[in-house]
């Protein structure tokens, strides 16, 4: 089981978002990789995943599938199960095999739907801290829901190993320099909210 916790930064348009990329790529030049990804996220019809808060979804990743399933864990970061499985249901067994909760077997024979998506690139790359590594993200695409795209551009900072409170300062002064507001939903939540406007 990995242990997700990541800051994400609304980035206000795409000058903003260009603007951004070339002034972070010159303070930390070389070793970015730039990833097409599409997401669905999958539930059943009584959503009784999103009742719990666990997302359950397939995210293709320059052409390859991943299957992710995340459930809430009590200091605010995320409990994260990943295999390159990328089928429904079958892959449900091998995220358990990783450690999932057993519950997601129970969704086994039930008819799992797409309930929202994203679409988007990412630029990004590892960034050493004072005690901590962590990925560091540029996403620009669209969220999908309800019949709806909404655009989006945001910065995201992801713990990979060392002290939490690295990010932590590192998007403080990062944000206040550059004017960013701290994003405090999912794509997985502003996507299915679309359903609803």
């Amino acid at each position: 089981m990995g242990k997700e916790l990541e800051l994400k930064y609304r980035i206000g348009d795409q000058e903003q978002f260009s603007s951004l990329c070339d002034l972070l790529e010159e303070r930390y030049p070389g070793n970015w990789s730039q990833i097409a990804m599409a997401t669905t996220y999958y539930d059943t019809a009584d959503r009784r995943l999103s009742k719990k808060h666990w997302t359950l979804r397939i995210r293709t990743e320059n052409g390859e599938n991943v299957l992710t399933c995340k459930t809430p864990h009590a200091d605010n970061s995320r409990n994260e199960w990943e295999v390159h499985e990328g089928a429904l249901p079958h892959g449900l067994m091998a995220l358990v095999r990783r450690g999932a909760p057993e519950e997601l077997m129970e969704l086994h024979n039930l008819p799992l739907f797409g309930i929202c998506g994203a679409r988007f690139t990412r630029r990004c790359r590892v960034l050493q801290l004072a005690d901590a590594v962590a990925e560091l993200a540029l996403d620009r695409g669209v969220l999908l829901g309800g019949g709806k795209e909404l655009p989006f551009w945001e910065l995201e900072l992801e713990l990979k190993s060392g002290n939490p409170q690295g990010i932590y300062d590192w998007c403080c002064r990062f944000a206040q320099e550059n004017d960013l507001v701290a994003e405090p939903r999912s794509k997985f939540a502003r996507a299915s909210g679309l359903e609803g406007e």
